[in-house]
């Protein structure tokens, strides 16, 4: 059994970092990098049907500049077989990387073809159904779990078809498989594996080696028309009272109609903290003290 897996370097998004466009392709330059989680996922399945059948042959495919040696290492440490670099220094569309890619992986001919849902900076979702197109072979989008079957060469697929609904599908192999795999963290490589990973072969491919000419990466159907940022995940906030002004009960919705938390801090010595604390929780009416005819501090007030 033959496994490909196609693995992207993405910005990391999870760094504070300050942003910006430029035209229609964004902007990268100075950021920090990782690699893309559902191609982490999908790399992580990979090694786990490898862990159950030691036939399984994995090779790993990463599409950019050297940098991106450093993920393919990192995927032989953990158990991969062969790993690929597909040179390039430039921006492409989504389009001409699945020419680039499918012309790599038809070099393997693969049973099974992993690739991320989506990547998490452009999001585009296109590359792994371009891949398949290209390959002739049918794709599944969304994948969360699949169960290989090499005796019938087939494959049984979940996949994420939205608001919390599963699908299962049967498809024969080869097949691509676009994995929603961000949830699955990948195994730790032992210190040995790393350190023999660093002296590793890489093959390097360039466009020439695969037969690739600038005029067939010119003819790219797609056009980007815009990029747009995320829309903020809306938050629930509690109706103002009706009795407040109106101005008052719009200051309160733009404010997310919470009070924001005030802190006190007490000092002194154990003792003064008790007493210090009970004044506080009894100015609060959170507790009730009683008096030497036996009334309560709310009732005094309301005889006050």
């Amino acid at each position: 059994m033959r496994i490909v897996v196609c693995i992207k370097e993405v910005v990391d998004a999870g760094l504070n970092l300050a942003f910006g466009r430029v035209s229609n392709e964004l902007w990268q330059k100075g950021l920090a990098f990782r690699l893309n989680p559902n191609d982490a996922g999908a790399l992580a399945a990979a090694l786990e049907e490898k862990s159950k059948d030691a036939q399984v042959e994995i090779t790993v495919i990463s599409l950019g500049p050297k940098r991106v040696e450093d993920y393919l290492r990192e995927a032989l440490a953990l158990g991969a077989d062969h790993a690929v670099r597909l040179r390039t220094e430039n921006q492409l569309s989504p389009y001409q990387k699945a020419i680039i890619i499918s012309r790599a992986v038809s070099r393997y001919q693969p049973d099974l073809v992993l690739t991320g849902a989506a990547s998490l900076d452009n999001a585009s979702g296109q590359v792994g159904p371009f891949i398949a197109t290209r390959l002739g072979l049918p794709c599944i989008v969304g994948v969360t779990e699949f169960q290989l079957d090499g005796a019938n060469r087939s494959v049984t697929v979940t996949r994420n078809i939205g608001r919390g609904a599963r699908e299962r599908l049967l498809s024969p192999l080869p097949t691509v498989l676009a994995i929603e795999g961000s949830g699955r963290a990948l195994p730790y490589a032992s210190l040995d594996k790393l350190l023999e990973s660093r002296s590793a072969s890489i093959t390097v491919l360039s466009l020439s080696d695969l037969g690739i000419s600038s005029a067939e990466l010119a003819g790219d159907p797609t056009r980007v028309t815009g990029l747009s940022f995320p829309r903020p995940r809306p938050r629930k906030v509690p109706t103002p009272a009706s009795s407040l002004p109106a101005f008052d009960r719009i200051l309160k919705l733009l404010e997310g109609g919470i009070p924001k938390r005030q802190g006190k801090m007490l000092q002194g010595n154990r003792d003064e903290l008790v007493n210090q604390l009970f004044d506080l929780l009894v100015a609060k009416d959170i507790i009730s003290q009683r008096d030497e005819k036996g009334a309560t501090s709310q009732q005094r007030k309301s005889k006050a």
